[in-house]
């Protein structure tokens, strides 16, 4: 087994990790807030997909890092320009930055739970498009800064989107008990 083959194993494997975890903190949390109070055990449950969600990151981080080192070892620098992989590599410091602002209470949940769970889920499909070499530019043309900002302006517009959604959610398993 060569190092790309483990680098794609352990990227994928952050990212599955990450996406999960994130989506059962959602889960998690829209249970534990229907009664407006979280309890000992709600936090416990929560609390693991926390570490959960962080692992994945890690692993993540790591393993994207290991590819761009390959891709600078192999001499296959033009993989380093990419505005998919900047977007994505924009998105994931987001989540990073956000898992921080989210501990030391500096977000509200509102929006650090946005962030979190569309990030996610938005990295794991910009990896996909690049995987796959699909490309988007709402500018026209195949310019770095149009399609990177195009990528940039549909996942803040996701953001936005998700977060309301999420809302919605919260409210409408409130409205149930």
């Amino acid at each position: 087994m060569n190092i790309e083959l483990l680098l794609i194993i352990g990227h994928i494997t952050g990212t599955i990790i990450g996406v999960g975890g994130a989506t059962m903190i959602e889960a998690h949390l829209a249970q534990s807030l229907k009664d407006k109070l979280v309890s000992s055990d709600e936090k416990a449950i929560l609390a693991i997909d926390y570490r959960t969600v962080r692992i994945g990151l890690i692993l993540s981080i790591f393993t994207g890092f290991g590819f761009l080192i390959l891709d600078k070892f192999d001499g296959n620098t033009t993989e380093l320009y990419d505005p998919q992989l900047w977007a994505k590599l924009f998105i994931v410091l987001l989540i990073a930055g956000n898992t921080l602002l989210l501990q030391a209470h500096k977000i509200n949940l509102y929006w650090g739970s946005a962030l979190s769970f569309v990030s996610w889920w938005f990295a794991a499909f910009v990896g996909i498009m690049l995987t796959e070499k699909v490309h988007f530019n709402f500018f026209g043309g195949t310019t770095f800064i149009g399609e990177f900002t195009s990528i940039i302006i549909t996942y803040i517009a996701a953001v936005i989107v998700g977060a309301i959604i999420l809302q919605k959610i919260r409210n409408k398993i409130s409205s149930t008990i």
